[in-house]
């Protein structure tokens, strides 16, 4: 009968210093858990700017590049063009991808190209462009502090 009678086996030897750990170790080129913050809410603020712009070229009349005037918006793939570079670093942050403060430095070169393509059209617009930007670039640079080092034998992290 199994009752309270009924008692465990002691634990083997093999179990007694096992412990479980929930997480992996990061990796060398991850960033912190801070830094995916900060990085992802950089990026989500490019894409929020990015839609402002947007908002106020068709509300005053100023066309960029890449939505053309008003009589003859571009197409609607050319239109989400300055979206691709943010929503990838969002989904990259989001998927922990290695090296990720050099994947923004990239996307921040991509995004300031759209706004430096509309300085003859219209420098206000090219301006903000410009600007958001030299942000996400600043943030991207900065969180290079926030990526974990390869560690060598003798224990000591290397830089960069």
């Amino acid at each position: 009968m199994i009752g309270t009678d009924a008692t465990l086996p002691p634990p083997s030897a093999d179990d007694r210093g096992a412990t479980v750990s929930p997480t992996r170790a990061p990796r060398a080129g991850e960033m912190t858990g801070g830094w995916r913050v900060v990085t992802a809410v950089t990026w989500i603020g490019v894409i929020a700017a990015f839609a402002a712009i947007w908002n106020t070229s068709e509300r005053l009349g100023l066309s960029t590049w890449w939505l053309g005037p008003r009589g003859q918006p571009m197409p609607m793939t050319v239109r989400l063009l300055p979206f691709v570079a943010p929503t990838l670093m969002v989904l990259a942050t989001t998927y922990n991808v290695r090296w990720l403060w050099r994947w923004g430095v990239g996307a921040s070169l991509v995004t300031a190209a759209f706004g430096i393509a509309d300085i003859d059209g219209s420098p206000g617009l090219a301006a903000l462009q410009v600007a958001v930007a030299v942000a996400a670039l600043v943030v991207s640079l900065a969180s290079a502090t926030g990526t974990y080092r390869p560690v060598h034998q003798s224990g000591e992290a290397a830089l960069g």
